[in-house]
């Protein structure tokens, strides 16, 4: 099964439609409509003997022109004479595409996977929990294990995407390697014939922090609704993660609310690990973690830092800090700090900011779930200070964000048990 399933196809497609693929050995293929080609394409802008594929290697391949009507370009270029190409190289033939292939993925991607990848899941499925545009999460049972887990999916559409495939590698090779308690354990990893790339997590009854905010934000009175000090809680074990991360040498690049996820029996997780820039660790005797290069900037988000809007390859740990500042802005008035609602319009205000932390905090009025409806002071400095513009004069650490919101907490409570207790996840309502 995976010597046929991995082996090496050319696929020509257009418009998300396959209009023809090949099983490839070294030799030559002619490639256009005539019944006679060795690659028959039926595509209204493909020639009869469009272009000629000739296979050296499983890596190497020389690509020549027919003389075709719509032409034949490698890497945004027209050729007339035989090119060398790779499987990297990014082919059109009229206004089709060629790519080569194993498994439905890009035969790039392998060069990042061990050679036991394929395999057959262990998964009996049941129902969707999130339906994306990339991808689909489903409640399952391990058959093996006998445990309920989350098995999360690549769309068949997503697969020929190589930015999306190598971000869902790296989400999960970057997520195993970071064993934390607020890292969701990645239980499995691979490519079945059937469902396609797949990775299997652990399961958890709960939902987003940003769902939350957003809930409360409503003002319904059948919304969800928590305390400060619940809502607080949740934060410091995110600042704890981050910290970690940071230790390690990973910045998450894409923190916001949605990536939060905190379940019903007090777990708190971390999410969206696929675009994290990969540094070295503070302490040099940890070895550094091992995923494929970034091949896309973090998507833009109302939480991105100054810095990293101006400039996404322009940010260190402190770009952490500031989008957990712009978190806790959200937990304290369900309001952010950028109001921008494209990618354009979040970045210009990133850049620009339209207020000073210090005025956005309270360009309204206190919401109710405020101890008596009042921003408490110590807790909004720490807050501004957070999202300061200037990263010099920002919270150094995620961990010096967690010390002075705990300070903050531990005041607040006066070491009371009661009080603590509602500081508690369980503290919701």
């Amino acid at each position: 099964m995976a010597g046929s399933f991995l082996a090496l196809e050319a696929v020509v497609e257009q418009d998300d439609r396959v209009l023809a693929r090949c099983l490839l050995h070294r030799g030559k293929y002619i490639i256009g409509h005539e019944r006679r080609n060795e690659i028959v394409v039926d595509g209204d802008s493909i020639s009869g003997r469009h272009a000629q594929l000739a296979v050296a290697t499983e890596e190497h391949f020389y690509l020549k022109d027919l003389g075709s009507a719509n032409g034949t370009c490698v890497d945004g270029h027209p050729i007339e004479q035989e090119v060398s190409i790779t499987i990297d190289s990014e082919i059109t033939l009229g206004h089709a595409r060629l790519t080569f292939q194993r498994g439905g993925l890009p035969a790039s991607i392998f060069r990042h996977l061990p050679e036991n990848f394929l395999r057959q899941s262990r998964y009996e499925f049941g129902k969707v929990i999130i339906e994306g545009r990339t991808s689909t999460i489903y409640e399952a049972r391990d058959t093996i294990l006998q445990r309920r887990v989350a098995v999360k999916v690549l769309n068949r559409a997503s697969l020929s995407n190589i930015p999306l495939v190598l971000a869902f590698i790296r989400e999960n090779q970057i997520a195993a390697q970071l064993t934390h308690s607020g890292i969701l354990p990645v239980y499995d990893f691979g490519l079945d014939e059937e469902i396609g790339l797949f990775s299997a997590t652990r399961f958890i009854e709960g939902e987003s922090l940003g769902e939350l905010l957003s809930g409360m934000a409503t003002g319904h009175s059948e919304a969800p609704l928590a305390t400060l000090y619940t809502l607080l809680a949740i934060f410091l074990r995110a600042c704890d993660t981050v910290a970690y991360a940071h230790a390690a040498g990973v910045i998450h690049g894409c923190l916001h609310p949605e990536a939060i996820i905190f379940g019903r029996f007090g777990e708190v997780f971390i999410d969206h690990w696929g675009t994290a820039t990969i540094g070295e660790p503070r302490d040099h005797d940890r070895p550094r973690l091992q995923a494929p290069e970034v091949s896309a900037p973090p998507p833009i988000s109302r939480c991105v830092a100054p810095e990293q809007a101006a400039d996404a390859e322009n940010i260190d740990a402190r770009a952490d800090v500031y989008a957990l500042g712009a978190i806790l802005f959200r937990i304290l008035t369900l309001r952010y700090f950028n109001n921008g609602e494209s990618d354009e319009e979040i970045v210009a205000e990133a850049v620009r900011p339209k207020l000073t932390p210090e005025d956005a905090l309270v360009a309204a009025p206190a919401p109710a779930h405020l101890p008596g409806g009042v921003l408490p002071d110590r807790l909004a400095a720490v807050c501004a200070s957070a999202l300061s513009f200037n990263r010099e004069e920002r919270l150094a650490t995620a961990h010096d964000l967690k010390l002075a919101v705990a300070h903050f907490l531990e005041h607040a409570t006066g070491g009371n048990s009661a009080a603590k207790k509602k500081a508690g996840l369980l503290g919701r309502h």
